[in-house]
């Protein structure tokens, strides 16, 4: 049974990261993200996500600061338990002349836990080089992304950890 359960929990962690992030273009410096988080992540996961990637792609297109115009959120996680598929019945009896004593335990099992939906986060994204109007008040994108940024805008972001 333990063995089980470590199984199942590395599943999930596995799993619990899962991403995924959709990039529009509206101008050749406006874009809008939208991003897919599990429902492990949570919402602030999915904005964190979004933001990243809102970093990469301004730098993946020759920019270096944004600004966010406009932040959407919606979360439709549902989890269900299943009923019992099975039950397991075990008695002992005794009889004494006319009398029988003794207990019977039923144990049912076979509920599961399903978790489905997602979080999802949608950011409208404008990105500005030095010179632009605002640029002095716009986000970082390689302070955003840290040390690591080079690597980060070139692969992406898939995690919400």
């Amino acid at each position: 049974m333990l063995k089980f359960r470590v199984h199942c929990l590395l599943s999930v962690l596995l799993i619990a990261g899962c991403t995924s992030t959709s990039v529009v273009p509206l101008a050749q410096n406006r874009i809008i993200i939208n991003t897919s988080a599990a429902p492990v992540c949570g919402g602030a996961g999915a904005q964190g996500v979004a933001v990243k990637m809102a970093a990469a792609e301004t730098l993946r297109r020759g920019y270096s600061r944004f600004y966010i115009v406009a932040a959407d959120s919606s979360n439709n996680v549902d989890v269900y338990q299943t009923g019992p598929t099975y039950a397991t019945t075990s008695s002992t009896y005794r009889g004494y002349g006319n009398t029988i004593y003794g207990q019977s335990n039923t144990t049912f099992g076979g509920r599961n836990t399903i978790i489905t939906g997602s979080h999802d986060a949608s950011l409208g994204v404008v990105m500005l080089r030095a010179g632009d109007a605002g640029y002095q008040n716009a986000v970082d994108a390689k302070a955003t992304l840290g040390e690591k940024w080079h690597e980060i805008a070139e692969r992406g972001v898939s995690t919400c950890g």
